[in-house]
Parts: structure tokens; sequence; C-alpha cells
């Protein structure tokens, strides 16, 4: 692995991966097609400017990206490879969404 491309592109998936807030963020946007920083915030009780520092990071790493629906940005999965990490990640943890284990 060279440390300018590959190397450093799987270290920011690693440190976008290692916070319990993105983490949560992906486990919603895998349960519903986008959502604006309010519905974000309003999910996982962080502030507004909290999430988006952590929106940023996610959106470096390239596992979310946004739209503007007019003063809204609404932000996704940037593709079914992150849903199926996302879900991957939750089977090992053995965190199912919904469980109450």
């Amino acid at each position: 692995m060279d440390s300018n491309g590959e190397g450093d592109r799987l270290l920011a998936l690693g440190r976008a991966l290692s916070c319990r807030v993105r983490l949560a963020v992906l486990q919603v946007l895998t349960e519903q097609e986008d959502a604006s920083v309010g519905e974000l915030v309003s999910r996982t009780g962080v502030t507004q400017p909290n999430m988006s520092n952590h929106l940023g990071v996610l959106r470096s790493a390239g596992l979310v990206t946004c739209r503007r629906q007019g003063r809204v940005v609404r932000y996704r999965l940037a593709s079914p490879v992150v849903a199926g990490l996302v879900a991957s990640l939750t089977e090992l943890a053995g965190d199912r969404p919904g469980s109450t284990a």
C-alpha cells in the first residue's frame, strides 16, 4: 500500500468508522433513504454543530453524499457498498438495528 493513495483512503475510512456518533448516522441512513442535519440531530441527540462536523468527516471519507433541497441539505449513503459495509459491521457487532439486546 502506498502512503499517499490507498493507505490514506483506508485510514480515512477507519477514522470515520471509529466514532459512535458517525456509526449511528450511517445506521440511520441505512434505515431511511436520506436525512437532514436536523433529522440526524433528533435521532442521535448531538448538537447541530457537532453533527455538521461528523458529517464532514463522513463526506471526506466518501461514505456519505449530500444534495441541497431548497434550504435543506439532505445526506445519504454514498453507495450500496457503504450500505453493505454498515450492515456487515452491525452484524459483526451483534447489534442489529431494532434489537433490544
